[in-house]
């Protein structure tokens, strides 16, 4: 974690440990519009750096794929709920 502006910001190998996903599932989620995490330029490489607000909507994605919901209606949910 680290802190940016006074907000947390996460790596994406804490948030696949937070949310109990892979970095494969992370990634295509992202993919998919699910979440835009913040680009932290270091050098010359750039790195994604997720948000709680984020982690909070991935939680709220994985929990409804585990009820059974497909992933467009699971993003859905989750994106009503977390604004």
């Amino acid at each position: 974690m680290e802190i940016i502006n006074n907000e947390k910001f996460y790596t994406p190998a804490e948030v696949k440990d937070i949310v109990g996903v892979s970095a494969r599932r992370l990634y295509y989620w992202e993919l998919r519009g699910a979440v835009h995490p913040k680009l932290v330029t270091l050098g010359s490489r750039e790195f994604r750096r997720y948000s709680e607000k984020d982690i909070e909507k991935l939680k709220k994605i994985k929990a409804y794929l585990d009820e059974g919901f497909v992933l467009d209606k699971a993003f859905e949910k989750a994106h009503n709920e977390v604004q």
